[in-house]
């Protein structure tokens, strides 16, 4: 376990874990996620970065506040960094974390050593199938986001979620969800899926980017493979790390190589500092 520190952030506290010591390592969660998405990885990395894992508004511990919207959750990150007294960090956005990540690189390109996007999109994603967003509006509107947690029971994993079942151990995955789906403000589930859905694609704006880019995709996350293609072919120098036999979630799905694929990107971006010194 790792120790939950507080901040006061525009008008919420924000909800963060701060572990190791040396350059920033800063990660950002997708919709409906925490920290505890990195509780298990913040270790991994704490010999090369000082690694921080924060929960965005509504969501996790930080406060339950609107509004929800991409630009105050990029709002919400630089204040963070500048309430911590960050000048320069390492970035690493999932999902939903990373259609931030992107935004806040783009609009605040001198505040970033270097950026990882994983299992994200520069394009609108409808994260529900269209018969189903009204239904679970409706359902999480009357009963909270924790009403979700026996509809997702219901439905068989697949093969990839299954590893990131094993992974935790059945207990501890439930368990996990269940906090988080408990912890999130319904009106950030709401006002959230429509911006995923609704969102401005930024391909062509991502051809501005000039910091080092790793692009992490798992190999069964269907919906990410093409935009993950397209971000590689848009953002100058990146490279597309592909996650054998991971889903969405390659840090429990596939553990090693997910840790070693992070681990690559931060060691290659320790020697581009290093020889620029």
């Amino acid at each position: 376990m790792h120790t939950t520190h507080f901040i006061s952030n525009l008008n919420i506290q924000t909800a963060y874990h701060d572990k190791g010591e040396g350059h920033p390592f800063v990660l950002v969660h997708g919709f409906t996620g925490s920290k505890l998405d990195f509780q298990d990885q913040l270790g991994w990395f704490s010999n090369l970065r000082r690694v921080i894992a924060y929960d965005q508004r509504g969501h996790g511990e930080s406060s339950n506040t609107g509004p929800y919207t991409f630009q105050q959750l990029v709002d919400d990150l630089m204040n963070f960094l500048d309430r911590l007294q960050i000048d320069t960090c390492d970035l690493l956005g999932h999902s939903l974390g990373g259609m931030v990540a992107m935004r806040a690189v783009l609009a605040h390109p001198e505040r970033f050593s270097s950026l990882i996007l994983m299992d994200t999109s520069p394009m609108p994603i409808e994260i529900f199938p269209q018969g189903v967003h009204d239904q679970l509006i409706e359902l999480v509107e009357r009963e909270g986001c924790e009403a979700l947690v026996g509809m997702m029971r219901g439905q068989p994993a697949s093969p990839a979620q299954q590893l990131g079942v094993d992974y935790l151990g059945e207990l501890e995955h439930w368990r996990r969800i269940s906090a988080k789906l408990s912890q999130m403000d319904p009106q950030a589930f709401t006002e959230l899926a429509q911006q995923l859905a609704a969102a401005d694609s930024l391909l062509t704006q991502l051809a501005e980017l000039n910091c080092p880019t790793t692009i992490v995709v798992g190999a069964k996350d269907d919906p990410f493979i093409e935009a993950s293609s397209k971000m590689g072919d848009s953002i100058p120098g990146a490279s597309v790390v592909t996650i054998a036999q991971a889903g969405h979630s390659p840090q429990y799905e596939n553990a090693e190589a997910w840790r070693e694929a992070i681990t690559a990107h931060l060691t290659d971006r320790s020697r581009v500092r290093s020889s620029g010194e």
